[in-house]
């Protein structure tokens, strides 16, 4: 099975025919540097999705800023400073802001705690398709998440997490709560504790600690990363990851032109428009691409597990793979600890 065009459902067809439940909302977080990019991906959102709560939750961005942001969603977005109650949680960000951490307090802060289901998104997402069409997917599972290919071509995160042999991970861009269930099994504040403790790096890692077994393939377009050198293509996407080369960055490398021309015209009468303002989209990757084609025989010979695995996979295969487990509503499901010899139960 392989990835459409928006086939089963069109995009006009979702704003004006979708039913929303009244229990469901999504959500941002960003501190100050972050805080625009959220403001133009929930407008995205706006644009493409049937009404829906949404929410900016921030923290330090200064006034100016806010009355910008306030002006230019027009009360279709809630904003709510967080900053205070983050500031009193026991984290060492690293390199990234304390605001990454606002994902793991879904259960905790005020304004989503009458939801029921819960999408969250990063600030570097930006949607092709309703958001309402994530947010209704059928869920046997207290998350929805993408599976994280790179984590699959590099398997020892397992061993580093104290996981089991053969769990997935997850990518925590896109994700879909089942805030019920996160409630009733206190999953968010087993990953705090995760995170709290610094063993187990940063959210994303807290995340799939505490989630292991417990989360449900997401169909991988609404997550679809630029950490491949050979990805989907942009308008197959229902919704584009800038996980690697952001469209702001003074060398937006790897972003689409289709996409650039988004930013532009949704940072235009802004003060964030400059940010858009490249001409020439810069293609990463080539010479990344070139290399791969021996990725089986450097692997055969160094017998290196990374790239045994990244020769069986390509984007497309990836993503035909992951959307034949979305599409049956499976639970992640594991891998072999090896892509090749006799050691599958192994631990790396």
């Amino acid at each position: 099975m392989g990835c459409g065009k928006f086939s089963d459902m069109s995009l006009s067809q979702n704003r004006q025919g979708a039913s929303v439940s009244p229990s469901t909302c999504f959500f941002l977080a960003a501190d100050a540097k972050y805080f625009p990019f959220a403001c133009l991906a929930a407008r995205r959102i706006l644009d493409v999705s049937a009404p829906l709560p949404g929410f900016i939750l921030q923290t330090g961005v200064p006034d100016a800023e806010l009355n910008a942001a306030n002006d230019y969603l027009q009360g279709r977005i809630e904003i709510a400073d967080v900053s205070a109650f983050m500031e009193g949680q026991d984290f060492n960000p690293g390199h990234l802001s304390l605001a990454a951490y606002i994902r793991l307090f879904a259960d905790k802060i005020g304004a989503l705690e009458r939801f029921e289901r819960v999408v969250y998104t990063d600030a570097d997402v930006l949607f092709n398709r309703s958001i309402v069409d994530l947010a209704e997917t059928e869920l046997r599972a207290p998350l929805l998440a993408a599976h994280d290919v790179q984590a699959y071509f590099a398997p020892k995160y397992r061993s580093r997490l104290s996981m089991q042999p053969g769990a997935p991970s997850f990518n925590s861009g896109v994700l879909v709560f089942d805030m019920p269930a996160v409630r009733r099994d206190n999953l968010l504040e087993i990953a705090r504790e995760a995170a709290s403790r610094r063993v187990f790096g940063l959210d994303q890692e807290a995340l799939n600690v505490a989630f292991e077994g417990r989360w449900q393939t997401m169909h991988p377009n609404w997550n679809v990363m630029t950490n491949y050198s050979d990805q989907i293509p942009f308008n197959q996407a229902f919704a584009r990851h800038f996980s690697w080369g952001k469209p702001w960055d003074r060398r937006p490398i790897g972003v689409e032109v289709e996409a650039l021309a988004i930013y532009r015209d949704l940072s235009s009468k802004t003060p964030w428009a400059d940010r858009f303002e490249h001409t020439i989209p810069f293609k990463r990757g080539g010479l990344k691409k070139f290399g791969r084609r021996f990725d089986a025989l450097i692997g055969l010979l160094l017998n290196d597990e990374k790239r045994k695995r990244r020769a069986r996979f390509s984007a497309s295969k990836a993503n035909a793979v992951f959307t034949a487990h979305a599409d049956a509503r499976l639970l992640a499901v594991q891998y072999p600890e090896v892509a090749a010899g006799f050691a599958a139960n192994r631990r790396k």
